[in-house]
């Protein structure tokens, strides 16, 4: 038996671990589980940006229906426990625990029998549905980690799919074109399994659809829903939506115009399932309302702390920015992975900030050098520089914001859930 540490240096010690050829090794290890993802119903969404959000919503509103739901999604904010949730409540340790023990002990036996080697995410997703079968939830909403094709979560047979916005993001690994990469999405489409497709590029749009026609699924295309009545404020929207199997008015919490998209994605997904899972209208708005997706766009005083950690995401950013805050230029916090566009979002933001701190997030190997992300800002004629931490970087971007400044804190979800963690912890000592 493990405990709770000693669980999470297991789960975190198979990075580097296995080589990913496909979906067999993590088909041999839940067999060797006993197939838990049969256990279930299921969602499953896909996605470059707008994919955890849609998971957030759908299962409020599955929540808000009287479900035992199961919501996986990643990478986590403040604790690892976050990616596997029942009911909006994480992991509890022991459980984390004792369910990685279990899993531990399988893949010792596989990698002892020469059948494979997991990997860290066919690690993380196995303890996942084995927690939600042991749980007996009614349903999992399933947020693919990577791609779609290849990725370990693709072994589930969903009641729908949904797809959301698709852009340029881990392309050495998926493709460098939009088409090439709307493939590796369209992976997680399964014959006769309907999906809802959020408005993509055209060549997006066309490489799924031609998909959900070659393996007989419905494709619910939201170009041709979008939503009405659209009204915004810096902390959430009201709009109408009518779809094939779900109309009405709804509002939602979660703040930027593309969570408008995201919650009509959402809602598509819901009406495929409707009547399945016998959804009322009052529950999927009450669910949607209530629906919570900490780290993006989240309110603090006087700091707005937002995942964007993309040009895609970015630019999503900037024009909500743009839209309530066009009088005040916010000093950024910033760090970055290495993989990602940092001149693009660099480019995105330096118009709208007032001056930059880049720092690296604590024990990221894989994040850009604060340095060259700086000079990237300087580049574009922003005031930028470097501190030593995380939270050095926001008591010096506090401190030239200054007393009723603003403060954005961007560029990577694990400098956005550092900086969570340390304001929750400060708000639990100051009660």
């Amino acid at each position: 038996m493990l405990n709770y540490e000693e669980a999470l240096a297991f789960i975190h010690g198979r990075v580097g671990y296995g080589k990913k050829l496909g979906l067999e090794n993590m088909r041999r290890l839940l067999r060797r589980l006993g197939n838990p993802q049969e256990a279930f119903c299921s969602l499953h969404v896909a996605g470059t940006n707008g994919k955890g959000s849609v998971c957030a919503f759908a299962a409020s509103a599955l929540r808000a229906a009287g479900h035992r739901v199961g919501l996986y999604t990643s990478p986590y904010l403040m604790r690892y426990n976050e990616r596997m949730q029942i009911d909006g409540r994480p992991i509890p340790d022991e459980r984390l625990a004792q369910l990685t023990a279990e899993v531990a002990e399988q893949i010792a036996q596989m990698e002892a029998a020469g059948e494979g080697v997991p990997t860290i995410f066919e690690t993380g997703t196995a303890i996942a549905f084995l927690y939600f079968a042991r749980e007996k939830v009614d349903v999992a909403v399933v947020e693919v980690g990577l791609g779609g094709r290849l990725d370990p979560t693709n072994v589930i047979e969903p009641l729908a799919c949904a797809i959301a916005r698709i852009g340029l993001d881990h392309t050495k690994v998926l493709g460098d074109t939009i088409g090439q990469i709307a493939m590796e999405k369209a992976g997680i489409i399964k014959p006769g399994v309907p999906v809802a497709l959020q408005a993509q590029e055209e060549e997006a749009r066309a490489r799924i659809q031609a998909v959900c026609a070659q393996r007989g699924a419905a494709c619910l295309d939201l170009t041709l829903y979008p939503p009405v009545g659209v009204v915004m404020h810096a902390r959430g929207a009201s709009f109408h939506a009518e779809l094939p199997g779900l109309s009405g008015d709804f509002a939602i919490s979660l703040a930027g115009e593309h969570q408008v998209a995201n919650a009509m994605t959402a809602l598509a997904l819901l009406g495929l399932v409707r009547e399945r899972m016998g959804l009322s209208l009052q529950q999927v708005q009450r669910g949607l309302l209530e629906a919570r997706w900490p780290g993006r766009l989240e309110w603090f005083p006087q700091l707005l702390l937002d995942g964007a950690h993309n040009p895609q995401g970015v630019a999503c950013l900037t024009a909500y920015l743009r839209r309530f805050f066009s009088n005040r230029r916010p000093v950024l916090l910033m760090g970055v992975m290495a993989n990602k566009d940092s001149a693009e979002m660099a480019r995105l933001l330096s118009p709208l900030c007032a001056g930059a701190v880049c720092v690296r997030p604590e024990g990221i190997e894989r994040a850009l050098d604060p340095a060259q992300l700086r000079d990237l800002f300087l580049a574009q004629g922003l005031p930028a520089e470097t501190a030593a931490s995380s939270l050095e970087g926001l008591q010096r971007a506090r401190q030239l914001a200054g007393q009723d400044g603003l403060v954005l804190c961007c560029g990577s979800l694990y400098l956005v859930g550092e900086i969570r963690l340390s304001l929750m912890k400060d708000d639990s000592a100051a009660s």
